[in-house]
């Protein structure tokens, strides 16, 4: 991995793929995590008002003091899940992204290239508590201007890097895929030798393949890199750019496809 001077974060395969990312700049996640803040806000409103209501309710009853506890305890841990665990659902189920970071084409990946993992997630933003001292992220702010990734410690901690993710797939880059079968069983079953990243690099390589300078280079590579990987005979590996697209394709729709 390496960082050019166009703060361009660049990931390097062991199979010599290289991948691409623009940083994400200070400017455009100050942004973000204002957008993230005010949905917060809102949300801390929503419940503000729920708690009055429950509360003036509960001020007519008659309830044991261990009851009362418990509601004080439940309310505390619901405003902790409100600022912590808003982050972490959305970068877990959107792929590395909040409504903020998706609003400005952000997204959290791995130092690596690969996606976000749960895990991943977990300590990123755990972590965020101590970024988020003495208030408003000021631990985090002074280590991202003190590194050229503007990393803070939640992911120097999860090893997460957050890029620009811009809009380069168009249509006239897009070719028919008439020659992709349905998956056999077969196919199906040749795949289970893969893992989610394998699927991931070559989704990842099919979307950003029209932008890159030795494509078909790439795709050989990645095609033998699947198939070796499932195993297969010499006999059944592409030899030829085309067939090595379409054995890419193919072994993505067979991975994906719901094994019956």
């Amino acid at each position: 991995m390496e960082l050019s001077p166009t703060d361009q974060f660049v990931v390097e395969t062991p199979e010599n793929i290289r991948f691409g990312y623009d940083v994400a700049d200070i400017g455009s996640r100050f942004l973000a995590i204002l957008i993230d803040t005010l949905i917060q806000g809102v949300i801390y409103i929503l419940f503000a008002i729920a708690a009055i209501v429950l509360g003036n309710g509960f001020t007519q009853m008659d309830l044991p003091r261990w009851l009362v506890d418990a509601s004080v305890i439940l309310l505390l841990l619901a405003l902790f899940l409100i600022q912590f665990g808003y982050f972490l659902f959305f970068e877990i189920f959107l792929n590395g992204a909040t409504p903020g970071k998706r609003l400005f084409h952000l997204r959290v990946i791995k130092d690596n290239g690969y996606p976000l993992s749960p895990m991943d997630a977990i300590i990123r933003n755990m972590v965020r508590v101590i970024d988020f001292f003495p208030f408003a992220y000021g631990v985090g702010v002074i280590v991202m201007f003190s590194n050229t990734r503007a990393k803070r410690l939640g992911d120097y901690a999860a090893g997460t890097i957050v890029v620009k993710m811009r809009d380069e797939l168009r249509l006239h880059h897009l070719t028919p895929v008439t020659n992709v079968a349905p998956p056999s069983a077969e196919a199906q079953a040749q795949t289970r030798q893969l893992n989610e990243a394998d699927i991931a690099l070559a989704e990842n390589f099919l979307n950003r393949r029209a932008q890159m300078t030795n494509p078909s280079k790439m795709t050989l590579d990645i095609a033998l890199r699947l198939a070796t990987k499932m195993q297969l005979p010499e006999s059944a590996k592409p030899a030829t750019v085309d067939s090595a697209l379409t054995f890419i394709r193919n072994t993505i729709a067979a991975y994906r496809t719901p094994r019956g």
